[in-house]
């Protein structure tokens, strides 16, 4: 009795899967063999040491040029990965360290052309997340900034008190879409910002890279692990919040003006928000708060990066992490770094809303807010909204890393090629 056409095709799967998985177990065996510290990735040193052992003569600039030509992620180590998706397109011979080693030389020879995420994909990929998880965070959002800047006389908004009971008076007062004032210039905002506060850390976080890289090379230190210190981290992180805060400061500004009008509107839209401020308060009132902001954002973007970071390096031991784990990190991440940054993000709402419609400000800068909210409103005042503000952090994230993940899928971005991290303040 013949075979049916299925059967075949079926036959020839199972055959083509099991040729596969047996591929994969010896690139897995040669790369273990390597990887000497069992960190899940190989180094310099590891990558020279086993060339070593089995008789080949490299030079270091050839085992350079090597770990350069598959790194994809380049922070200057081999992942299993990246090792084996350069290894499994070599053809003919077994899988030994001398044949692979071999074909590894010649192909560090070819020109190196890293494919990373054009700016446009990345762009896409973190304004469309921004978006999304703003837009599902907005009430949240917004019933922070309304209890922030609670001590103000610009606003009358008693109402506003207590997580349930605020989002019920704001259905009641302004309907449905009250709790989404403010949020179109928030997407706005966040779309741009997302993109250069991303752009920006992988910018800054290479540049250390390189030089450690590079001084580890003229020491002679040639086990250079490929990571950051904290503090490096830190920098980068801090550097790509304030590159981000500069460009988008602005529309910040008019996002809390527009946020913060209960029952009387005297913004009527974006233009006339932008219209209305530099009339009555001068170009410079685009600007108020944003030193205090630097000093809010600064930290807060260099914490979450070396969270993010710190943990990841933590628990992965070798390999991209999954949906859930980044998820967990993510929310850890913003979580940690709200709680050391809000009584900052809450003076500088206050500084943004006082002067509206050309009154007397309130506060002088930030030293004087500071004591006069603890002098009238008590010490706890700096930490009002701190409650919505928790509970948008961590939704905030998830969706925004669910969003950005599924969009660079489509937009064929490689995960290996992406840093985890960012976040709006």
């Amino acid at each position: 009795m013949s075979k049916s056409p299925n059967t075949n095709d079926r036959t020839t799967t199972n055959d083509t899967s099991s040729s596969e998985d047996s591929n994969k177990r010896n690139l897995r065996n040669v790369f273990d063999s390597l990887d000497v510290n069992k960190d899940g990735s190989l180094d310099f040193h590891e990558l020279q040491r086993g060339f070593k052992a089995a008789g080949l003569n490299y030079n270091d600039d050839q085992v350079h040029k090597m770990i350069e030509s598959i790194d994809a992620n380049k922070n200057h180590q081999i992942e299993f990965d990246e090792f084996y998706q350069f290894a499994s397109g070599r053809t003919g011979g077994d899988h030994n360290i001398t044949n692979i080693s071999e074909y590894w030389l010649q192909y560090s020879n070819k020109p190196i052309i890293h494919d990373t995420p054009s700016a446009w994909r990345t762009l896409v990929a973190g304004g469309m997340a921004g978006a999304v998880s703003r837009t599902c965070t907005s009430p949240l959002e917004r019933l922070k900034i309304l209890n922030q800047v609670r001590g103000l006389q610009t606003i009358g908004q008693n109402e506003y008190k207590g997580v349930w009971s605020s989002l019920v008076n704001m259905a009641r007062i302004e309907g449905f879409r009250g709790f989404f004032k403010g949020n179109g210039t928030n997407v706005i905002r966040i779309a741009p910002y997302s993109a250069i506060q991303f752009m920006s850390y992988e910018k800054y976080k290479r540049l250390f890279m390189d030089m450690n890289a590079e001084n580890s090379r003229q020491k002679g230190n040639i086990s250079y692990s490929g990571h950051l210190s904290a503090v490096q981290n830190l920098v980068a992180g801090g550097l790509a919040g304030v590159t981000s805060l500069l460009c988008t400061y602005p529309l910040d500004l008019v996002r809390s003006r527009l946020t913060i009008q209960t029952t009387a509107s005297k913004y009527t839209g974006i233009t006339d928000t932008f219209k209305t401020v530099v009339a009555e308060e001068g170009a410079r009132g685009l600007y108020k708060g944003m030193f205090t902001s630097i000093l809010g954002v600064a930290p807060y973007v260099a914490i979450n990066f070396t969270t993010y970071e710190t943990l990841k390096r933590r628990f992965m031991t070798g390999h991209t992490p999954g949906v859930m784990e980044s998820l967990a990190y993510g929310a850890a991440a913003g979580a940690t770094a709200q709680t050391f940054t809000y009584p900052i993000d809450l003076l500088r709402r206050r500084l943004q809303m006082q002067g509206i419609g050309g009154t007397e400000p309130k506060y002088k800068g930030t030293v004087h807010a500071v004591k006069t909210i603890i002098s009238e409103e008590g010490f706890l005042a700096l930490y009002r909204g701190m409650i919505p503000c928790y509970l948008k952090v961590i939704p905030a994230i998830s969706i925004s890393f669910c969003v950005y993940e599924v969009t660079s899928m489509l937009l064929g971005i490689d995960p290996k090629k992406k840093s985890g991290g960012g976040g709006g303040f």
